[in-house]
């Protein structure tokens, strides 16, 4: 009972988190998960105080997250800056590892050297899951953003088993540099090349079932739900990278060729829409969890048990302090290397400017800690002691979760002041415009369809809205008597009414821009969508002046039994040509994606959208057109 209601209080967590989250938007939706987990931790008891298992964590939470993140990533720029990413999983992990160690043991003499390294290499580990919403948040430059993935996606690795050599030292007292050496090797390279393998195996697997005719979206979102744990339990039998194996597996799934078919693109869609789901819940537990934790383990610190609780906190922010200059220092290192190469292949500007300068040290704050150097932690030994029975574990597990706090933090806080955020990008003048004068565009091309669309037009169209079809065949019905002229004459310059509600559709995605776009072009379009709302509140009039009427002839009804028939077949008449109607909005919805599409093409022609804008359109559009399917 305890687990199920863990469970629901997780959930209940992430879904308010989601509220918050649009609240307080200066705080970003990690950070809003975690106080609720901490909010949790202090004033509800549950099963977690004990402390959360590592490889649950990995297996429950990073495989899955992993394995659908790879398969979006590019591949390509991911290869272009191999040896970039090597870098940053190899050679930063190691500079972190050294020089948070030995600063750490410098501070605190109580705490062994072995055990200082091994705090230093669970801070090598970048929070993956921080990362994918930092990059998803904030344009960091394309070369920075591939870093930052490819980081986040492969220095676990270098982090675990340098840990694991730390404390194997620090619990025997002996180090083998070769046990080490292939531990690392049969982990990296094993995991690499099991991935692969196992990604293509995977991939036989889904194509042999859709060959032999079953095409069930449900039974493929399912098989790659469980793809990650299988992955990643077979990888551990094997005892080579796990996460590693889960990332190059999903890496080659994507890159290997698929069909596509009507069939396969709904698939893809239910896919993407579980996923999301998914990722979401997942991503926000782990945080709620990290939250749950950070009470528990900063204890001993608050209370004092560790000695002086501010030099426990000074310890914290200089240890911090010194772990985003490392970062910075390699990272601008780096983008020195590269400058040299683009001089050599002939690239000409500066470097070290301003804005280069704002890149490198965002990227030095864009990598936090998180859930797994905290689980690392976690599995310290109880029983390890330092000078005069200084409680070691307690300090260490303290001290980095007070530095995870601090990186999440400045994260935060920080790096919205050094790159820009993309919606705010996406939400330039020039791109707003762009996508204005689509919208304009579409509903022009609607007005000159609408003689050749939907079904229901001219006098039929004011008929259907006030109830007058099925008057009677010889009977004359002037729509003007029966809703007054100025009425019949708007709808009548609507001439279609699934025309006007499409119309309506797009001219409310209109009034979401125009705070956004040129004063100019915001004028023209306002003019727009106030003809747009005028032609669909006519028709909205109409409809509350057939109820007025049929209201008014309740009584006469009941008094004539002929006179009700008739209104009877009047109703039935309004309710056919209304149901005509709505079929007709879909057809005229689709002749408007259709046209939309030629327009996005036409613009990116001539250079009015920018490709990734377009691209971002179209997709827009296909799902539509999928919905409509």
């Amino acid at each position: 009972m305890e687990a199920l209601e863990l469970v629901l209080f997780l959930l209940a967590a992430v879904a308010a988190s989601s509220i918050l989250d649009n609240l307080l938007p200066r705080l970003s939706l990690p950070l809003v998960q975690i106080a609720l987990g901490v909010l949790i931790a202090l004033f509800v008891h549950t099963p977690l105080e004990s402390g959360i298992d590592p490889e649950l964590l990995l297996i429950l939470f990073i495989a899955p997250l992993h394995f659908n993140e790879s398969r979006h990533a590019d591949s390509g720029a991911l290869w272009a800056n191999r040896w970039g990413i090597a870098s940053l999983a190899v050679g930063l992990v190691f500079a972190i590892l050294f020089s948070l160690g030995f600063t750490l043991h410098a501070l605190l003499p109580a705490i062994p050297l072995a055990a200082a390294l091994a705090l230093g290499a669970a801070m090598g580990s970048t929070d993956a899951v921080a990362v994918m919403e930092l990059s998803k948040d904030f344009k960091f430059g394309r070369r920075h953003e591939t870093l930052l993935t490819g980081e986040a996606f492969f220095n676990d690795v270098t982090g675990t088993v340098a840990f694991q050599c730390a404390i194997a030292v620090a619990v025997s007292g002996s180090f083998s540099l070769l046990h080490a050496g292939e531990e690392f090797a049969l982990d990296l390279f094993g995991g690499l090349c099991g991935g692969l393998v196992m990604g293509v195996l995977a991939w036989a697997l889904l194509e042999f079932i859709r060959r032999r005719g079953i095409d069930n979206p449900t039974l493929h979102v399912t098989l790659e739900l469980l793809l990650p744990f299988l992955i990643y339990l077979v990888s551990e039998q094997l005892h080579i990278g796990g996460v590693i194996a889960v990332v190059m597996a999903g890496m080659m799934m994507s890159l290997l060729p698929h069909r596509h078919t009507a069939q396969t693109a709904r698939q893809k869609l239910q896919s993407r829409s579980v996923w999301d789901t998914i990722s979401f819940v997942l991503n926000g537990v782990i945080f709620v969890l990290l939250g749950m934790q950070l009470p528990r383990v900063l204890m001993p610190a608050a209370q004092g048990g560790l000695g002086d609780p501010l030099l426990i906190v000074a310890i914290t922010l200089a240890l911090t302090l010194v772990l985003e200059g490392v970062r910075f220092v390699w990272v601008l290192a780096m983008d020195a290397l590269d400058y040299r190469r683009q001089r050599k292949e002939g690239a000409s500007g500066r470097f070290l400017t301003k804005a280069e300068l704002r890149g490198a040290l965002a990227m030095a704050f864009a990598g936090p800690k998180g859930g797994i150097t905290l689980s690392l932690m976690l599995t310290v030994p109880i029983a390890l002691y330092g000078v005069d029975g200084f409680p070691v574990r307690a300090a260490l597990v303290s001290i980095a979760s007070g530095i995870i706090l601090c990186t999440l933090l400045l994260a935060n806080f920080v790096v919205p002041l050094l790159v820009p955020h993309k919606h705010a990008a996406k939400k330039s003048k020039q791109r707003v415009d762009a996508e204005v004068r689509l919208r304009l565009a579409v509903i022009d091309s609607i007005q000159k369809d609408a003689p050749t669309t939907g079904e229901v037009t001219g006098t039929d169209a004011v008929m259907v809205m006030t109830g007058a079809i099925g008057a009677g065949e010889g009977d004359d019905v002037d729509a003007s008597e029966v809703v007054g002229a100025d009425a019949a004459g708007d709808l009548m310059q609507a001439d279609e009414p699934a025309t006007v509600i499409v119309m309506k559709r797009y001219a409310d995605q209109l009034e979401e821009l125009l705070p956004h776009a040129s004063k100019d072009l915001a004028d023209e379009a306002r003019a727009v969508v106030a003809a747009c709302n005028a032609l669909y509140q006519s028709i909205d009039q109409l409809a509350q002046e057939v109820a007025s009427l049929d209201e008014d002839g309740e009584g006469e009804a009941a008094g004539d039994n002929g006179q009700g028939g008739r209104d009877g077949s009047r109703l039935s008449d309004h309710f056919r040509m209304l149901r005509r109607v709505y079929d007709a909005v879909e057809d005229v919805q689709a002749q408007a994606l259709v046209r939309e599409l030629e327009i996005i093409k036409r613009m990116k022609a001539t250079d009015e959208l920018a490709a990734d804008q377009a691209k971002a359109l179209r997709n827009d559009v296909y799902i539509q057109q999928m919905t409509l399917d």
